[in-house]
């Protein structure tokens, strides 16, 4: 049975926002392994025809994308639930590294006129 850590980020973004979030993740010796996202959307503004969401888990040098360009949608109300197989390495922290590994979260927009949006992203890792 894993146990999870979860980090909860409410948001506004405007335009091709990258590293909207650059988080630390102290691994503390501990093995991390990205599982899901989840990310909800409470208002959407300037009428975009796409929205997606790129995250990576990276410690500066080696970068792991773990949701590649995620459609989440155009639409307020809308969730988007990405998941990891557990199996796969490349969303993996492992246990023997510094604390210096930190996750990003890149909006990148298509169409619209100065598209924005805003609501709240959960990201999930086992440990």
């Amino acid at each position: 049975m894993n146990n999870f850590i979860e980090h909860v980020h409410n948001f506004t973004t405007q335009d091709d926002a990258d590293d909207v979030f650059a988080v630390p993740l102290g691994v503390n010796n501990t093995p991390l392994r990205f599982v899901e996202a989840d990310v909800y959307l409470s208002d959407v503004a300037g009428t975009p025809t796409a929205v997606t969401i790129d995250i990576d888990i990276t410690d500066g040098t080696t970068t792991n994308a773990v949701v590649a360009a995620g459609s989440i949608g155009t639409a307020a109300g809308q969730t988007r639930l990405t998941a990891d197989s557990e199996t796969d390495g490349t969303a993996a922290i492992p246990a023997d590294t510094d604390d210096n590994w930190r996750y990003e979260v890149d909006f990148n927009f298509t169409g619209g006129t100065t598209p924005t949006v805003t609501g709240s992203i959960v990201l999930r890792f086992a440990v």
